[in-house]
């Protein structure tokens, strides 16, 4: 499944995989919304699959937002997809409650 994001009221939503070869797509978009001035929520629930160079890519725009001290979150905690790449990387603390 090609990835596709949308978004609604600032909540932007993936959907499709997230792997090594389409992650800098979703960082670039991103990066044009995580400021301090706008609240930014990243759903990550309808992620099919996720790679390790995925999960290092998100924790790493996870922390440039809080260096900036940008109103970031990600959701996805209750997509099984994801978490135990996420786990296994170490990486699943970015992880927000999914209810925002």
């Amino acid at each position: 499944m090609a990835l596709q994001i949308t978004e609604c009221a600032g909540m932007f939503s993936v959907h499709g995989n997230l792997y090594s070869s389409n992650i800098i797509i979703l960082e670039r978009h991103m990066s044009r919304f995580i400021n301090t001035k706008n609240k930014v929520v990243l759903n990550l629930g309808r992620v099919g699959q996720l790679d390790e160079t995925a999960a290092h890519m998100l924790q790493q725009m996870h922390k440039r937002a809080m260096k900036i001290k940008a109103h970031f979150t990600i959701i996805g905690q209750e997509n099984a997809n994801i978490l135990s790449v996420m786990s296994q990387t170490k990486t699943s603390n970015i992880l927000s409650h999914d209810r925002v």
